[in-house]
């Protein structure tokens, strides 16, 4: 019987059921949209900042006061003053070695052009290596800084890190430099006495527009440093910090440690990398990393209202379509109430049929709004998204919900009215 009324119940006013599955379908497809691109996001915006520049830096920890003018180094060079070049590659060991997106490690010096004492930086510019697992990974400064706009080419020093080698002496200025000296690829610059090719002026809009790029072994040879490397860039994947992130870790209990080491915050990625190099420290540039996290906090944050907005729409949908339905049949009402039917079997009658109209929707915009999720990654991101399984049924969980809510208000209105004075055809 409950069945049968239920049935005949939906079967009534097919348009008017027809407009809350629509507006549940919409209310529902936008919802699994904008959650399906918050759950992915944060690694995808992750990685577009990352090729925006490094979030963490490496020095030795004998320089934990450095003293540096202009990116110049005025401190004594010391036995330990320094990174072995060779364990530098150490970085991609740590336990989130797969969020470490690149690495660069270089060199500083300063040398005299037209008169002026320049900063200059040897760098890997792109270097292979075998990791642990056997697989070859790349790093370097055009892992970090991809986006920096060269007017000329990279330097490309894959195949010439063997000391053996005679490297070619070529070197990348920063454009504040190339403007000052009047300098443009295919020039040549006096650097410690030696003739350096210009490939390329590299534009960046900040400090490195002072600096002057060559590479990392021909630097050393230069300067008389071999296999030293005076600071290294890494750039990582990490969620924003929460209160429990800035917690001292020496303070934590063993259970609270574990949950920190095993988070990829920030700073449990740099303690990790000290472990690996214990002659350095790594210090997040706190400036770029607060960024990030207030993006993605902002960009989650818009994303959730649009999705709360949308699900509250398809629930006005259904308070005015269902007050309506109730409107008209009163009456109906009114003569179960009568004949011995309960306030919570007829509000059980028809949440279940709201509920039946809202899980129709719901499939229909959750699948919707998943095409549209994938729409949206591979127009932003150039790839898929990648969608936790578990959305769909939970978008339509909530799309159910959501319609059961927005019918609440007037069927309660209705069990409250006398069924005397409404079969009487009052109010």
């Amino acid at each position: 019987m409950f069945l049968r009324f239920v049935s005949q119940s939906i079967r009534r006013s097919p348009r008017r059921k027809t407009m809350t599955v629509a507006a549940v379908a919409m209310g529902t497809a936008v919802a699994t949209a904008m959650l399906g691109v918050m759950l992915d996001i944060g690694d995808r915006v992750n990685r577009e900042l990352r090729s925006l520049g490094a979030n963490l830096m490496v020095t030795p920890k004998a320089r934990s006061l450095p003293v540096e003018i202009g990116g110049i180094s005025y401190r004594p060079v010391s036995a330990q003053d320094f990174i072995p070049e060779d364990q530098v590659k150490k970085i991609k060991s740590t336990f989130w070695q797969l969020n470490i997106t690149g690495f660069a490690p270089s060199l500083k010096a300063s040398a005299s052009l037209d008169g002026r004492n320049v900063p200059v930086e040897g760098v890997w510019f792109r270097r292979r290596f075998r990791g642990a697992d056997g697989s070859m990974l790349e790093a370097g400064l055009r892992t970090v800084n991809g986006e920096w706009k060269v007017d000329g080419r990279w330097i490309d020093d894959r195949d010439r890190h063997d000391p053996a080698l005679e490297a070619p002496l070529e070197a990348m200025l920063g454009g504040a430099v190339a403007r000052r000296i009047g300098a443009k690829p295919g020039d040549t610059v006096q650097l410690f006495g030696q003739p350096f090719t210009v490939s390329g002026i590299v534009s960046t809009g900040g400090e490195e527009e002072d600096r002057i790029f060559v590479r990392m072994e021909v630097l050393q040879r230069l300067v008389n440093r071999p296999g030293q490397v005076d600071a290294v860039q890494v750039g990582a994947l990490t969620k924003p910090e929460d209160e429990f992130a800035r917690k001292d870790p020496t303070k934590m209990t063993p259970k609270e440690y574990d949950r920190w080491y095993c988070t990829p915050y920030i700073s449990s990625i740099a303690h990790q990398i000290e472990e690996v190099l214990p002659m350095a420290v790594a210090r997040p540039i706190w400036r770029v990393a607060d960024n990030e996290g207030k993006v993605l906090g902002k960009i989650r944050g818009l994303m959730l209202l649009i999705t709360l907005a949308a699900l509250a729409s398809a629930g006005l949908t259904v308070w005015s379509v269902m007050a309506t339905t109730v409107l008209e049949r009163r009456g109906e009402i009114a003569i179960m109430q009568a004949t011995g039917a309960g306030n919570g079997l007829v509000a059980a009658l028809f949440s279940t049929e709201v509920a039946l109209e809202g899980a129709a929707g719901g499939l229909i915009g959750s699948w919707v709004g998943l095409l549209m999720a994938g729409w949206v990654g591979r127009a932003v991101f150039q790839t898929s998204l990648e969608t936790p399984a578990m959305l769909g049924p939970v978008v339509v969980g909530a799309a159910v919900l959501a319609s059961i809510a927005g019918a609440a208000q007037p069927l309660r209105r209705a069990l409250l009215l006398e069924p005397a004075v409404t079969l009487r055809g009052g109010e």
